[in-house]
This record gives C-alpha cells, structure tokens and sequence, in this order.
C-alpha cells in the first residue's frame, strides 16, 4: 500500500510539526519555540478560529508566526494587518474582506482597530505552551482553488486591493523554488518582516527561522549582528533595502556572517549591487527571485559570479506552470528579445483577481486572444522580453504601476487622490533618479491658466520644477502612505507622447536637475531637519521640528538612509530608535553642541556629588549608599538623560525604592554624550562651583555591539566627564569592570592594561575609558567590578544571572561552571565610601572568592546544556561566541581594594561575595541539599 502523496502546504506544515518536534522553529528577541511547542500553540490557537478568514496584526515575531502557521496548518485564510497602517486602511481591509476576528500578535493601539471587531490576544491564547500537543496537529483538507492567505496592496487611495492566493498556486511555487533554495533542519533562516509569506518555506523542511527587531533590520549594524548572532544561512531583501545594508558594513565587519545565500525580490538588481554584495559577502550566492502577488513565483536565478553582459536584467526562465507572453502596443505577440509589456499565462498560478474589484480584475487579469485563441493574461506593469530560449529580462516599470523603495504605488489611484489637491488636466507619477538623493516620486502634471492660478493661490506652486509645498505635504500624509506623496510637481506645457504608438512616452519625462530649495528663510541650521528633509525629498519648511522622522511619513528604507547621513553629519553613532522617534528638533539637540541649553529643575547652589547612572542598576545602589555617607547639607546631584518618561519621575521611583529622601537629590536633566551636558553656561558653572566629587557610573552595556562602536559611544561621554572635572576641581570614582581583564588567567594587575584577543567591545570600551582617564590629570579612582548581584532583585541583564535563571529552570549545570560575583551593595558602598584619590589609583574589586553550582546537581557537557538551556537565542550566541565565560576563574591582583575596603566598612574581603546564599536564592530547590559551593 503506497501512502498518499502530500500536495498541499498545510498537509507539508503539519508534517515537519510532527517531524522535528524537537528542533527550533521560530526565535526572536523574546520567544523561542521548537516544532513542537508550535504545535501545541498551532491547538491552542485553532479552538478559536471562525471558518472565514481572518486577520493577524502586529510586527512579525515568534508570536505572529505561530499565528499565522495556525491560520495555514488549519486552513484558515489570513490577511497581515500592519501597525503601521493608518487606521482608515486597517477598517477599509477588514470591512472588504468581511472580517470580524483578529488575532493579536501585539496590542493594538486606542481605537486603532474597529470596535465591532473581535480581537484574540495570541500571547494568552498559548500562555503555558507544552512541549508537544496532546495529539499530532491535523491538516486541514484543502481544494485546490481556496485561499491560503491573501495580500492587501500598497494603499495609494486608503483602500488597498486584497489578492487572493490559492493553495494550489502556493504549493506549486514552493515545490518548484525547492529545486533552487531547498531547505533543511541545518539552515538558519532570517525573516525579511516585509515578505511575511516567505515564513512557511522553510518550516515544512525543518529549518529555524530568525526573526529580527524592527530597529535591527533597518540598521545595518544592528542587522549585522543579529545574523551574527544567530549563525543565518539565509535572508531575503528587496534590492533596496540590501543595497542599504552593503553600505553600512564593512568586508571585515561582513567576514563574520554565516550567509551562504541572499535572495533579492521586489525590484530591479543591477550590477553595481551584484558587485558589491560580491566584494563583502564573497561565500554567499545571490539569487534575483521575480515574483508578484498576483502570480506568486514567476522565475528566479543565480546573480553571483554572472559575467555575461547579455544576461543584464535577467531574471530567468518561467517555472513549468507559467508561459511569458510580451505584447506589443496592439496585444500581439513579439518576437523574442524585442521589448513590449510583460504578462504571464497559467491557469494554476493566477489568482482569481481582486476580492470586489471586477472592473480592476477585468484591467490587470486580461481576456486576450492569441492565435485565435482566447487567453486569460495577467498584465505584470513590467516592461522585458523574453529570448529565445525563454529567459526573461525585466526592464522596469510601466505606466500603471511604480515601485519605489519597494513599495508598489498604483499610478492611476494616486492621480485620482492628487487630483483632489492640485488642479490639472493631465497628470502622471513618475519614479526618476534624482542627483544625490536616489529616487524619488515626481508628479508630472499639465494645468491651464485658471487652474495654475488656483494652485498658486492655495499652495504656493510656481511653474517648472518645484519640490512638495509644505502645507500640500502636509495634508497629503493624512490621507496617504508616505511613499505615496510626491517629493516633486513638475508643471508641464505638455504630455511628451510616443511617435509610432501615440501614448505617453515616459523617457521623455524631464529629468529632476538643479532644483534649488524655495525655503524662504533658507536652509534650516538643524542638521536633523536639513539631512530629513533631503532624505524625503521635501523642503526644511514641510518639517515639523516637534515630530519625528516617523511621525513625518519617514518609511523603513528612508530610515537607514537617515540613520547613516546623522552618523556622517554629527560623526557619532547613532541610537535608531531615537533618529526614527525623537523629534527632529530634540534630535539635533541630543546629538549637536549647538543644541538648545537644556534648563536645569532646580538650583545647583548646594554642595555634593554628581552621580551618572542614578537610575541603573549599580547607580541606584550608589544613589543609596551616598545618602549615608554625605553630610546633611550637601546633595547629590543625579545625571539622568530625558527620554520617553520624565525624568524627575524616574528619579524620585529610585529613590523611593532606595529609601532616600528626595530634598537630598537634585535632578540634572541631560545627557554625558552632550559637550558641558547640554546645560546652559550658568547652570553649567554653578553645577561646577558645588560639585567636590563625581562617581561616573553610566555606561552602555550591550555586549552585541561591535568593539569600534562601543569604545566611541564610551570616548564621547568619558571626554565629557573628564572635561566637568577639570572644570570643577573634582575627583572622580570610575565604575570599570573585570572584563578589562580575560575571564582566565591571571594574577592581572591593580595598574593599566591594553587589549587583548578576544576583548569584548564592552571590554575595550572600558579599556579606552580607563586610558582617557589617565591621560586626563585628573585625580581618579577606577574601580574594577565583576558581575554584580543583589539577593532579592537580581540584574535581568547580567548573564551569569541570565545563565543561573536558565539553569534553574532546567535543574541542570554546565560542566565546571565558576564565576565572580560580588554584592552590588558592597560595590557600591566601596564607590560612594573612597577617600579622596591624590592622583591615579586603581582598584580591582575582584576578591578570590568564586561561585560554583552544588555538588550533586546534574551537570551536562557544555554543548549539550547551551543547546538545551531555556535561553533567547541571542542570550546562546553571545554565549557561544566566548565559552569562557562559563569558567572563569582569572586571578585579579587586589590589595589594594582590599586595603580600601577595610577602611571603608572594616570588614574583610569575603563580606564582598556570598557565594551559599547567592546559590540558595538562584537554584532554589536544588540548592538546599548542597550548601557548600566552591569558595577558594
């Protein structure tokens, strides 16, 4: 008896669920889940689907897919709702598809989402997740024709069509693409989160997929990392958005990925990124995959180490279920390699057409006749041509659909929207290049003498080439996806028309060149502004300094672009969500000396210290300790840096929580990567003349970052540390760390170091800040701290906490694991207690005291525990990329600290650790049979 062979997606889906149980599904920052624990969520999730379709909103993540593969194993169609959406687009999808249930993948914001509809929070849907279902999850049993999922289109009126696309199309395309990119449990694959469909190909052949933050995919060096991180095999791009990545990483930076193959989709790939991906990503193979949504897959080929100029444009040969078919300007068919517009025959890959669009259907799904026949084509928007051994060359974009960074913007429904804002007779959007801006979306347009003046009067448009008003931007970004708003109108006397065909001839469109801005007050002196508006391709003037690169229609692409011109302009590394959520005025505040002097909350008239990192772990601990120590008439005045929640109110829950009292605590509202602190020069003067001493405990701690990174955010805000000092006639207690030293070895010294392999970019940014300090003069105590520990509120963020929290959760150790760590009380009482330093001292607060797990309790080989630790797979890569961390027994010479902390508290060293009761509190249950850990 032969089994039945599997020939839908759904069937394939449960299939690899039953499979590879036990194996890694689906991670992102903050779920993990194997095959089988998707299973089980895929159960949980089913009980409250409807028998329609339904919608799933939120960012893609762990959450979101398991939505989604639920919606699919069960054979219930889904349409993405994206957040960032406008709310009007997210009611006109659900209302044409006739929804009335979405599933959660984030909450949804205030009246964002209709109030009729009924929403599923996915995250206590599989709250409590097992291992593996009860019993092996079911394919739902699907026809050929019905809806796997279906797409809603760019949006360009706020009504975006949806694309209905059939089981049948999708199983056909994911056999056929097998032949190129096949998958299988060793890969690693990256979630491109704007091509969300490309989840479920991986998932029927056992492979993981990444997926990363929305910050880290428009950051290149973010992006970087997280491949990094996660060892990924494999990601899609659009060539845009790949184009933006190549520019922001270097060869070396690039030798550390784990990229075999890059597939391209959505645009043109030219040569110029084929050359470059090839020169910084030389073991990766490229693939240009040509697909539509309409047709799904169409053809796809291999990029990297093409030679052939003929081969320019090509993007292969039709899979065997689709014919390429170019006509000519009168529907008849061309001869190959003669240019005309793209359409593609088959009956199994064509979707039926737009859900309650038929006059749109009937316009792009064509009833031609060829050869006599009657054929059903479906008009690309593509112009190519096809040789004669049937590979496809795409040219571009036709007049009825445009890509821009992209996006697809339907040129006809954009024209209908413009329409009601400028007055015209003819008009067309265009896509061109523009000097120094790349492309850009222009609206040509013709207009009489009536309408020219109505223009003028209500918006200010002039004749020729003028950049987007600022009122006209305006009021179009509340009605239109960003992408969709031109950032030029070029007034024509005349529509340039083809000489044989009659019809427009797009390449005769003028050029955008030499446009000067028309602010009338010149260009805007902010940095931020100036570099978004060039990024937007508007004028200074259409900017709102009060609202932020997003907030303003900044798209994801847009961003990147924005990211990387601050860092140029401002030559300092730039934090991605503040460039895409600050506002554009305190964005160039935060990042510029000629930034608006921040106004102090209070006087600055009192003697005291200044404490950086009040708010942080340790700083809070300080914030504590120096309370105690202080006369009653000094204060302490605590640097803490505005961001989303006021910062008073950040001060005074920490002092709350501490038990200080808050008259003895003077906020300073600013930040050490602004020059004098961003303070105005009184408020700046007066905090030097009352400050005797500062305890610079703020640092960047994101063990991730690349090392050159780390040590020039760390410079900028030692430099300006240095600077208050020498100013103020103070001292300064510099909280470093241990890892200044390797995690073994030793007896290191209390004097200066230099890198060594394998520094950690937290390491060598300590290292930096430690030479800085040194070179400064300044009388400075620097103190050398290990991890860092409080009995009753551990650290989420230390990762000996992270690797006790993971062990305690699996009753299991690794083999040999010993480390350092030391009271976070203590450290902090040793910081805010030191005398006064004459000059330089060092200081390692790194007793022999050390921690182990108790005898008796199961230990594993490393692998075996790092593979199955409950850990995020970002928390098992920064383990892995350092094994050393998990034995780190290193030798820190320390008498002098043991020395100073004696005449602090008058104790000796072994008050600074306890090991036992650090155990006892960590593993819980495992430890109370085992009192005795290592103290050595």
């Amino acid at each position: 008896m032969h089994e039945k062979p599997i020939t839908t997606v759904p069937a394939q889906l449960a299939l690899a669920l039953q499979t590879h149980g036990a194996r890694k599904a689906i991670t992102d920052a903050d779920l993990s889940l194997t095959y089988g624990q998707l299973a089980d969520c895929i159960q949980r999730i089913g009980a409250h689907l409807p028998d329609g379709p339904v919608a799933v909103f939120g960012k893609p993540g762990t959450l979101f897919g398991a939505a989604v593969t639920a919606c699919v194993v069960l054979g219930r169609p889904f349409v993405h709702l994206d957040p960032a959406m406008p709310q009007e687009v997210l009611g006109n999808i659900l209302s044409e598809l006739g929804i009335d249930l979405v599933l959660l993948a984030e909450p949804a914001g205030p009246a964002q989402l209709p109030a009729h509809i009924r929403n599923i929070d996915v995250a206590q849907v599989i709250a409590g997740f097992a291992d593996a279902p009860p019993a092996p999850i079911r394919a739902a049993d699907v026809a050929p024709d019905d809806i796997i999922y279906l797409v809603a289109t760019s949006g360009t009126t706020g009504k975006p069509k949806c694309i209905p696309v059939t089981q049948d199309a999708a199983y056909l395309s994911y056999l056929w693409r097998d032949a190129y990119t096949p998958y299988g449990p060793d890969q690693i694959v990256g979630i491109y989160i704007f091509a969300i469909w490309e989840m479920f190909r991986p998932l029927r052949d056992g492979a993981q997929l990444c997926i990363p933050r929305f910050a880290e995919l428009m950051n290149p060096e973010a992006l970087l990392a997280f491949l990094i991180r996660h060892r990924v095999t494999e990601m899609l791009f659009t060539p845009s958005a790949f184009d933006k990545m190549l520019q922001g990483w270097t060869a070396k930076a690039a030798a550390g990925l784990a990229l075999r193959r890059v597939i391209l989709n959505g645009e043109v790939v030219t040569d110029a990124l084929i050359t470059a991906a090839q020169a910084k990503l030389a073991d990766a193979t490229l693939w240009n995959l040509y697909s539509i949504c309409e047709t799904h897959d169409i053809c796809m080929t291999q990029v990297s180490g093409q030679s052939d100029p003929r081969n320019a444009g090509a993007v292969g040969r039709a899979m065997p279920y689709l014919r390429a078919v170019v006509l000519d300007d009168h529907d008849q068919p061309c001869p190959p390699g003669t240019p005309g517009l793209l359409h593609f025959e088959g009956a199994r890959m064509l979707g039926p057409g737009y859900v309650n669009r038929p006059e749109e259907t009937a316009l792009r799904f064509r009833a031609v006749t060829i050869a006599g026949q009657a054929t059903r084509l479906y008009d690309t928007g593509d112009q190519g041509y096809v040789t004669a051994d049937g590979m496809i060359h795409v040219m571009g974009r036709v007049a009825h659909m445009l890509k821009l960074r992209g996006h697809s913007i339907q040129t006809r429904e954009l024209t209908d929207s413009l329409r009601g804002f400028v007055d015209c007779a003819s008009a067309l959007p265009w896509v061109q290049d523009v000097p120094g801006q790349g492309k850009a979306l222009v609206f040509y347009y013709c207009a009489d003498a009536d309408q020219s003046a109505a223009n003028r009067a209500r918006w200010g448009i002039g004749a020729g080439q003028v950049r987007m008003p600022a009122g006209l931007s305006q009021a179009l970004r509340a009605e239109l996806p960003a992408y969709c708003v031109p950032a030029y109108l070029v007034r024509l006397e005349a529509m340039p028309l083809h000489p044989v065909s009659g019809k427009y001839d797009y390449k005769a469109l003028p050029p955008i060149t030499g446009l000067v801005t028309q602010d009338a007050g010149g260009a805007d002196p902010r940095a931020s502004m100036a570099q978004a508006a060039l990024v937007m391709g508007c004028e200074t003037a259409a900017l709102d300094p009060d609202l932020s690169f997003h907030d303003q229609g900044g798209d994801s692409l847009m961003a990147v672009t924005f990211l990387l011109a601050l860092e140029q302009h401002y030559g300092r590394a730039v934090d991605f969500d503040f460039a895409l959520n600050v506002p554009l005025g305190r964005l160039h505040a935060l990042l510029s000396d000629t930034a608006p002097k921040i106004q102090a909350q209070g006087r600055f008239d009192r003697p005291g210290l200044l404490l950086t990192g009040a708010t942080g772990f340790l700083g809070s601990r300080v914030l504590a300790a120096a309370a105690q120590i202080l006369p009653q008439d000094e204060v302490i005045y605590c640097l803490i840096r505005p961001k989303r929640r006021d910062p008073l109110d950040r001060l005074h829950a920490i002092a709350a929580a501490q038990g200080v009292d808050p008259a003895r605590l003077v906020l300073v509202p600013a930040g050490i990567d602004a020059p004098r602190f961003g303070l105005c020069d009184a408020d700046y003067a007066a905090l030097a003349n009352s400050t005797r001493q500062v305890i610079h405990c703020a640092a960047m701690v994101n063990l991730a970052v690349d090392r050159d990174h780390m040590e020039s955010w760390s410079k900028a805000g030692i430099a300006t540390i240095v600077q208050f000092c020498q100013e103020a006639g103070a001292d300064l207690r510099f909280s470093s760390s241990s890892a200044v030293f390797p995690d073994q070895g030793g007896r290191y010294p209390e004097a200066a170091t230099t890198i060594y392999p394998q520094c950690s970019g937290y390491g060598a940014a300590k290292i930096a800040a430690e030479a800085q300090i040194a070179a400064s003069g300044v009388p400075a105590a620097i103190v050398r701290l290990p991890s860092l520990y409080d009995l009753h509120a551990p650290n989420p963020n230390d990762i000996y906490e992270i690797i006790m929290a993971a062990c305690a959760r699996m009753q299991a150790v690794p083999e040999g694991l010993t480390f350092r760590m030391i009271d976070v009380a203590a450290a902090a009482q040793f910081l805010a207690g030191l005398r006064a330093p004459a000059g330089l001292a060092y200081y390692n607060l790194t007793p022999d005291i050390y921690t182990s797990p108790p005898q008796g309790m199961t230990a594993l080989p490393v692998a075996d525990w790092l593979r199955d630790a409950p850990l995020s797979e970002a928390e098992r890569a920064l383990i892995a990329s350092d094994l050393s961390v998990l034995h780190a027994r290193a030798t820190l010479d320390h008498g002098a600290a043991q020395a100073m902390w004696m005449q602090i508290s008058g104790l000796p060293c072994q008050a600074l650790s306890d090991p036992a009761a650090l155990i006892q509190a960590r593993l819980g249950a495992a430890a109370r049979h085992h009192k005795d850990p290592a103290l050595t």
